[in-house]
């Protein structure tokens, strides 16, 4: 029993979530935080004298949920190295710094 009644609560709840994920304004509210965290990050990297180039990465995953994220082409900078000066810039940016 408490399997159908779950099932009839997630079902009414799936189709809403399905509903808003595919509403274009959604996925563009998510472009356009990830493209504030890009440039802010953009920005870190550049006062620090890094080298790395940030980037939006956007879609629908297969379920249905929209998604945006920002990605960085030089993990040694994000992270440090023993060669290369930790900037951390997409976390201090995500982070609002």
């Amino acid at each position: 029993m408490w399997k159908q009644i779950w099932r009839c609560i997630v079902g009414k709840y799936d189709k809403q979530f399905q509903q808003l994920n595919r509403n274009p304004k959604i996925a563009q509210a998510l472009k356009n935080r990830a493209e504030k965290t890009r440039a802010a990050a953009q920005r870190i990297s550049d006062a620090e004298g890094g080298t790395a180039h940030y980037r939006v990465v956007s879609g629908v995953r297969p379920g249905g949920r929209a998604y945006a994220y920002v990605v960085s082409d030089n993990r040694d900078e994000e992270f440090g190295t023993e060669k290369t000066k930790r900037i951390g810039a997409l976390r201090r940016a995500a982070r609002g710094g």
